[in-house]
């Protein structure tokens, strides 16, 4: 299967859970988004650059804004745009060419007329092949963690290496006028849903 039929693949399957979680739960959920890395990505020793991530964590938290309806269709319906105006990124471990990333972001704020969300950045564990059973993936997904011993299923990651995490703040402003808006009622009343813990 190719690149885009797998991440296509990926998207589809993890839409479908939201919607069947969501059809359960009766309120709306943050999806995982897979990604897998591409030559873009990369610096020369074939490392993801520091600069991607928060990119990719902002395509993570458009694409799930996209499926509940709130994104930047949605406001642009509305004269309305969405800003980054804050963000901020810790890096934990490196992810490299063809590696397979899980996107998760999470709600933390929801003010008048801006939201933070939280954001981590996973490399996702090797897949077994179905005609096989033996494990697929990248070098970096098959290479074992620094004090793994011998012996069988030794050389596997055992659950997501956590590559990085982060905070993105973004604010609605009118399209033509670059001015601060109140959130639209409906992306306000998502983002509230999404979230788990405390009243915001």
């Amino acid at each position: 299967m190719s690149t885009a039929a797998t991440a296509a693949a990926s998207t589809t399957a993890s839409t479908t859970a939201a919607v069947t979680a969501a059809a359960t739960t009766g309120r709306p959920l943050l999806t995982r988004v897979r990604r897998r890395v591409e030559h873009v990505d990369t610096d020369a020793s074939g490392v993801v650059h520091f600069a991607r991530y928060p990119s990719l964590l902002e395509t993570a938290a458009l694409e799930n804004l996209d499926r509940l309806g709130v994104g930047i269709d949605a406001l642009a319906r509305e004269g309305l745009d969405l800003v980054v105006t804050e963000m901020s990124m810790r890096y934990h471990a490196s992810a490299r060419f063809l590696d397979r990333l899980d996107l998760e972001i999470s709600v933390l704020h929801v003010g008048a007329a801006s939201f933070r969300l939280s954001g981590t950045v996973l490399r996702a564990l090797p897949e077994p092949d179905s005609a096989t059973g033996s494990v697929s993936g990248s070098r970096s997904e098959r290479e074992p963690r620094a004090g793994s011993g011998a012996g069988s299923g030794a050389g596997r990651e055992e659950e997501p290496t956590r590559l990085s995490t982060g905070v993105l703040v973004f604010c609605v402003v009118g399209r033509t006028t670059g001015a601060v808006r109140a959130l639209p009622e409906q992306l306000r009343k998502s983002l509230k849903e999404c979230r788990h813990d405390a009243d915001i």
